[in-house]
């Protein structure tokens, strides 16, 4: 057989092959991004989280921290799957902490159940059931209890006695109106109701009531774009910090205490 022949033979091999493989790639499943999450951090230079969920039941968890002088990159791999509304690591845990088993699809944040972290979502491809609109509360923030993260000390309440609650739309919006009442009725010694951002931790209480705890701050540079991400710890500041409860059982509003100046 002559070397031109051979040089045929492998070339129409080659072709067919690259065809075949052609065919593959098309006929093969597209990985398609179902759940996007970001949450970004300006302080002192900045910092982005940003999570991806895959159709083929894969997550990338990407870290991205800048300063003047410093750059770091961190990518953290691994599989999980969603179910009513809650995310489900496999084999054991979210690789980023090596603590949380799952998360929860709420109120448009994606929550880890065994760590503080909470991360914005920008595209969600599922249904989920867990959906308040925050379109007139853009200054709230709801923070599921978490006794482990929540202590008894800190929020003076009985351990094992506290329960988490779900807020739903128009309790949202009995407690804007409760704390618009609150601040009416101090307004003597308080900032104006929309120069403060407000934090809330919902709960059934030990008497079984429905109970918001609320913190407040002035919003400032420091908090306006991590305050929906993370809770504020702050011993003074004066009446730019101030906390209370509203009972949505009795509707009323109790506890008011305002920080002393530093």
């Amino acid at each position: 057989m002559s070397i031109k022949i051979i040089l045929s033979v492998i070339i129409l091999g080659l072709s067919i092959q690259c065809k075949q493989n052609e065919e593959k790639q098309k006929n093969k499943p597209q990985k398609i991004e179902k759940i996007l999450a970001i949450n970004n951090y300006k302080f002192i230079g900045s910092t982005s989280l940003k999570f991806q969920f895959f159709s083929d039941s894969s997550y990338t968890f990407t870290i991205i921290k800048k300063e003047d002088d410093y750059e770091k990159l961190e990518i953290f791999k691994g599989s999980c799957f969603v179910k009513n509304d809650t995310i489900y690591f496999k084999p054991f845990e979210f690789k980023f902490d090596r603590s949380s088993e799952k998360a929860v699809i709420k109120n448009n944040f994606i929550e880890f159940d065994k760590s503080a972290l909470k991360i914005e979502i920008k595209k969600n491809l599922f249904k989920t059931k867990n959906e308040l609109d925050f379109t007139k509360f853009k200054d709230y923030a709801i923070f599921s209890f978490n006794q482990e993260m929540h202590s008894s000390v800190y929020y003076g309440y009985e351990p094992n006695t506290i329960k988490p609650y779900d807020l739903t739309q128009k309790e949202l919006v009995e407690t804007d109106l409760i704390l618009k009442k609150c601040f009416s009725e101090n307004k003597s010694k308080l900032e104006k109701f929309d120069q403060y951002i407000k934090q809330c931790i919902v709960v059934i209480n030990k008497k079984q009531e429905k109970e918001v705890w609320i913190s407040c701050y002035c919003n400032d540079f420091y908090f306006k774009d991590t305050f929906k991400y993370d809770l504020i710890r702050m011993n003074d500041g004066g009446n730019c910090n101030i906390n209370l409860k509203i009972n949505l059982t009795k509707h009323n509003y109790s506890d008011l205490n305002i920080s002393g100046s530093a």
